[in-house]
């Protein structure tokens, strides 16, 4: 794997969709852009474009286009205002007071409606702070370079509205095809642990434990994406192949808090059963490997057969009499047949709906 791909697999692991990376690169962009065309305005004028510009960036949480549109031009409306707002009392430490008082209260009171996850109430006070305390020589200097204001307010609506526009629909595919492919590197990773018997390194750092982290983080974008309503006809398809996605990674955590009790307790396997678990985590990693979501979310994999027989079988035959331990393969057991289950009823979902038989 070249070094390229790996950063883009460690970017996606700790930033799917990379919304942050790509959110960041926005705002450095429009601020760029912003300096460029206000080149002529003195410091202050620069400074306000600038202002502007990256606070207008931070608020937008719509996910459909129309809605981000919708929001873009509301809020740069806004943010206008109570630029222009704090300009007017600025001079007036009374008035001041009260405007950022009272301003301060309508921005958490209006974050009920809708706006609990965006920063474009708190952004809207902060213009309003800064109209107020930016040293302009002259209190007429501020009207004067107040077309440097609407320059960094359009930059930043058009970044926000065409630059790196988020396909959330791809997104939620490609966190489903990556979560399959953790799900399959994480049983690689434990066959070779239940083969490599002498590992000495503290459970919690092993990776197939660590991997839990990176797949709570893409269930998370998924969920988020879910609930955004962008799927048209497939929504109700979405939701429910999120519903195995999320067994998927409980059955996982169950599996490795299995093999942590049996860690603790410095308990031997014995080598049938250890033999018919490296068999089935072998066979859940190929399951996982060949798993697909095509871009009308149908479900497609390689039947791979995993079958629990041999480690009933294993299990039947030994002579295991520590509670713990017996508790910790039957957990094991149960995260198995969930995967099957989960599996299979997965597949079944074809043509945005879900058939079980």
């Amino acid at each position: 794997m070249t070094p390229f791909r790996k950063l883009r697999l460690f970017l996606w692991g700790v930033d799917p969709g990379y919304f942050r990376l790509k959110h960041a690169l926005k705002t450095v962009v429009a601020i760029l852009i912003t300096l460029t065309l206000s080149i002529k305005e003195p410091l202050f004028g620069k400074l306000m474009a600038g202002i502007a510009c990256g606070f207008s960036l931070q608020g937008i949480t719509a996910k459909s286009f129309a809605l981000r549109v919708i929001q873009v031009i509301v809020f740069d409306l806004v943010y206008f205002m109570v630029f222009i707002l704090g300009l007017k009392v600025r001079d007036s430490h009374n008035l001041t007071a009260l405007v950022l008082i009272g301003l301060g209260f309508a921005v958490n009171y209006c974050r009920r409606f809708g706006l609990q996850n965006s920063m474009a109430p708190m952004m809207a006070w902060i213009l309003c702070f800064f109209a107020t305390i930016l040293p302009f020589d002259t209190p007429d200097a501020a009207w004067m370079h107040l077309h440097a204001l609407i320059i960094g307010l359009l930059v930043a609506a058009l970044v926000a509205i065409f630059i790196f526009p988020e396909n959330y629909p791809k997104l939620y595919i490609k966190n489903s095809n990556r979560l399959f492919k953790l799900l399959s590197r994480g049983m690689r990773e434990i066959r070779y642990y239940l083969v490599k018997r002498d590992v000495i390194q503290s459970f919690e750092k092993l990776s197939f434990v660590r991997l839990k982290h990176n797949m709570n983080h893409l269930l998370d974008s998924n969920q988020t994406i879910e609930q955004s309503d962008v799927f048209d006809g497939y929504q109700s398809t979405v939701s429910e192949i999120l519903v195995h996605q999320y067994a998927f990674v409980s059955a996982y955590t169950m599996m490795v808090e299995a093999y942590h009790v049996i860690k603790i307790h410095d308990y031997q396997l014995p080598r049938s059963v250890r033999l018919s678990l490296v068999v089935i985590n072998r066979r859940l990693a190929a399951l996982f490997d060949a798993v697909r979501m095509r871009k009308d979310f149908v479900i497609r994999y390689e039947r791979v057969k995993v079958s629990l027989r041999q480690l009933d079988e294993s299990m039947s035959h030994e002579l295991l009499t520590e509670p713990t331990l017996v508790m910790a393969l039957l957990n094991l057991k149960l995260t198995f047949n969930l995967l099957n289950q989960h599996m299979a009823e997965l597949v079944r979902i074809q043509d945005g709906a879900s058939q079980y038989h």
